[in-house]
């Protein structure tokens, strides 16, 4: 799964993926933000990459209730192309989500802690996941909604089974492309790979989402007994 992002300054982003800024957009960086919460996101509208800012948590138009959102902040790449929640944003509405880095915990043998851990790129440029979204409207209420997908674990995930999908520079303008609907070859993006992301075990003060700052993704000593 991933349940924990940071995201940091709009325009290192912007200029990564060669995006434009929204210019209704007002935010402000978090290094713990979690489902629910607003996150960045680029799509494509009208051939141009805009980066934007959406709810975490995919909420269909079709949807009458508001609250499955909360439980949708991830999309599996088993079954995003057949599960209702996902099909027409998978097949229309794809999202690059750019992050500074995304955390994952694992199981300490023996304790009933779980020690977080902190994933970056290796080279040091941002990880931009795979992600979709979708607009909901009821009245007064208007919402832009993501989702994040998630695949295996590959190489570069040792401590979960389950890891965000990241795509590479070569598959940005793809992934995006409206009129690409083959499943097929939307699937040979979502495959993991390694040697792409680096981590390291972080404090546990992330483990709630009333705590951020810059602190939380500074490397800590791990608890004893933890994965490397």
């Amino acid at each position: 799964m991933c349940g924990r992002i940071a995201q940091s300054e709009p325009s290192r982003y912007a200029q990564r993926l060669k995006a434009l800024v929204d210019p209704e957009l007002d935010w402000h960086p978090s290094w713990n933000i979690g489902p629910t919460a607003p996150v960045l996101g680029v799509r494509e509208r009208h051939g141009e990459r805009v980066l934007s800012e959406f709810l975490w948590g995919l909420l269909p138009g079709w949807s009458d209730d508001p609250k499955s959102a909360a439980r949708a902040f991830n999309a599996r790449v088993e079954s995003v192309a057949t599960k209702p929640m996902f099909r027409r944003a998978f097949e229309r509405r794809r999202l690059l989500v750019p992050v500074d880095g995304f955390y994952e915990w694992a199981a300490v043998p023996g304790s009933s802690r779980k020690q977080p851990y902190f994933f970056v790129r290796a080279d040091g440029s941002p990880v931009v996941l795979a992600g979709l979204w979708e607009y909901w409207a009821r009245g007064e209420d208007h919402r832009r909604t993501a989702t994040v997908l998630t695949s295996k674990a590959g190489p570069d995930m040792p401590v979960h089974d389950r890891q965000p999908v990241v795509l590479e520079p070569e598959e940005w303008e793809r992934w995006l492309d409206p009129e690409l609907d083959d499943g097929e070859v939307l699937r040979t993006l979502l495959e993991p790979r390694g040697g792409v992301l680096v981590h390291h075990p972080v404090t546990m003060d992330v483990g709630s989402v009333q705590n951020d700052g810059p602190y939380l993704v500074e490397a800590v000593e791990a608890v004893p007994g933890a994965p490397a």
